[in-house]
């Protein structure tokens, strides 16, 4: 494999192997948020472009030509479609704008404008082209869509003209936290591999990816909530990422109470058993959850985020006794 240092990849594999038996046309890959969906869909890509797969799994050797391009998302016969948002933020993180595969800057668009977190119809109708002509190693052509879910409308209704007459030698891989929002058009038109994993191994691999962990776990940890200086201590924080750690806390605090072990964050065993002996009712706990997870839904685009912070910070202090 491409990467050696992700021993899940490992146990996918195994699970994808029967389907790439016989390689459809589109995958779709899903999954929880922050496991790594997008690269193993890499990993598909560069076992289907190497040149020397291993023989025991078919996997890619990591060593070839080929291997090589894909490591740095370069391949002639690769296309990796993402937001603009996210797009730029990894050409940030890399120093190399030449991975970004986005829609063309809009007309009088500024640097400062604030870049797209949709998949926009201009990126999929950019793949006709790289669709229509020959492959420039005479092999298969691999479009990568991730994530799928944020595929606007029209780009959807583009993207399923171009699943109802696939060109030879072209496969799409689809990545996905949740198939929900995705139009049946589009699923009934790929197959479908739900990438697993083991609940503790989810938990910790959310934490470490967490934006909000470094500031937001020593508050919960100390006990007292206090809503003001909670959500000014946030400061650019996503406020999506601060609900998804909030909830997990909330989760464990509650099983904590039940007398079962925390399953997210087993090293604060003894600040949730405090949180746990101070929940007001269990009835009002996961009253508060369900309102945090309806929260979830519109936390990506807070009008004020700093107020934003103060409402999900203030539902758990009124939780607490």
């Amino acid at each position: 494999m491409i990467n050696k240092e992700l021993p899940i990849f490992r146990h996918w594999w195994k699970l994808l192997l029967p389907t790439l038996e016989r390689r459809p046309s589109a995958l779709m890959l899903h999954g929880p948020a922050g496991i790594g969906k997008t690269g193993f869909g890499h990993e598909i890509a560069a076992a289907l472009f190497c040149e020397h797969p291993l023989a025991e799994d078919g996997s890619a050797c990591g060593e070839c030509r080929a291997c090589g391009w894909m490591r740095t998302a370069q391949h002639p016969d690769f296309r990796w479609i993402r937001s603009d948002a996210e797009a730029a933020e990894d050409a940030e993180l890399s120093q190399d704008p030449g991975l970004q595969e986005s829609a063309p800057a809009e007309e009088g668009s500024g640097s400062e404008k604030k870049k797209s977190q949709e998949i926009r119809i201009e990126q999929i109708r950019g793949l006709a082209g790289f669709a229509n002509i020959g492959s420039h190693r005479g092999g298969i052509r691999i479009a990568l869509i991730s994530p799928a879910n944020r595929m606007n409308a029209a780009a959807a209704n583009a993207l399923l003209k171009t699943l109802e007459e696939p060109a030879e030698q072209l496969m799409f891989i689809l990545v996905a936290d949740g198939l929900r929002g995705i139009p049946a058009t589009i699923l009934s038109r790929c197959r479908r591999l739900n990438l697993d994993i083991d609940p503790e191994l989810l938990s910790r691999i959310q934490t470490e990816q967490s934006a909000s962990a470094e500031w937001l776990l020593p508050l919960l940890s100390a006990g007292q909530v206090d809503p003001l200086k909670w959500a000014e201590k946030a400061g650019k924080t996503p406020p999506g990422d601060t609900i998804d750690l909030l909830i997990r806390w909330m989760a464990d605090t509650a099983r904590v109470s039940y007398g079962l072990p925390p399953r997210a964050f087993p090293e604060h065993a003894a600040a949730l058993g405090q949180h746990a002996l101070r929940i007001r009712s269990p009835q009002q706990w996961s009253q508060t959850i369900a309102e945090l997870q309806r929260a979830r839904a519109v936390a990506e685009h807070p009008l004020n985020p700093r107020l934003f912070f103060e409402s999900i910070f203030d539902r758990l202090h009124r939780s607490l006794v």
